[in-house]
């Protein structure tokens, strides 16, 4: 999976920077970093729970698979959240698959060790009891996204999230991806993406995406976005 790094981070979330001094010096050592690569599975529907993942860069695809064999992400994390929380709730196995869309790197570590930092340091409960928080709010913000925003909306608020996450405004993104990861036909998708070309707001081409406008981007994008940064710079 990689090499234990002791000089190792996880990553910006809250549930991360919440750690005591005292508490990252008893992690040090085993936690476990590596790249993720594009298409890369860190965990499939079905699989124990026996880590938590933190993303230190790029962005990981919650996704379910539908009965035709269709997926489509249910929700996505970036370096500002963590995979496997749900082991809290008592749950012992992902309940989907969690797919690497924008490539970068992440940090394992195990639930024991993390429950081990929990009972020494209780501030940390409350830290993981707001993580689950706003996990279960961005999950209801999707429900409803998908039900009333255009496809062009969505995208163009995906990618605009995508590129906070990254800090980058080019991704290695196919319209065949996008049109996986929000359960939309091909043609679908394609009509939006010429749709925010044509607008100025990105360029798509042989497989890679790029934010020309971000300004742009963000006045075609859906009131998701902006709730979702104004909530993000509330909690900072």
């Amino acid at each position: 999976m990689g090499l234990y790094d002791e000089k190792a981070s996880l990553g910006r979330s809250a549930l991360a920077s919440c750690l005591p001094a005292e508490a990252k010096e008893q992690l040090a050592g085993r936690i476990l970093t590596k790249p993720t690569v594009s298409g890369e599975v860190l965990y499939g529907r079905g699989a124990p729970l026996l880590y938590l993942v933190f993303p230190l860069a790029g962005v990981i695809s919650l996704q379910a698979t539908l009965l035709d064999g269709r997926t489509v992400e249910e929700g996505s994390v970036g370096p500002e959240g963590v995979l496997g929380v749900e082991y809290f709730l008592g749950e012992r196995e992902s309940g989907y698959h969690a797919v690497v869309t924008i490539a970068g790197e992440a940090a394992w570590l195990s639930v024991s060790d993390f429950e081990a930092i929990i009972e020494k340091f209780p501030p940390v409960q409350r830290a993981l009891q707001d993580t689950i928080r706003k996990t279960i709010c961005a999950l209801r913000n999707r429900v409803i996204c998908a039900s009333v925003h255009s496809a062009s909306q969505r995208l163009a608020t995906w990618l605009l999230r995508a590129h906070d996450r990254t800090g980058s405004p080019r991704f290695e993104l196919t319209q065949r991806t996008l049109a996986g990861l929000f359960g939309l036909r091909l043609a679908t998708i394609s009509d939006a993406s010429s749709r925010l070309s044509a607008a100025g707001a990105i360029d798509q081409t042989r497989g890679m995406l790029s934010i020309v406008e971000r300004e742009q981007l963000e006045k075609l994008a859906c009131e998701c976005y902006q709730q979702h940064r104004e909530a993000t710079m509330a909690d900072a």
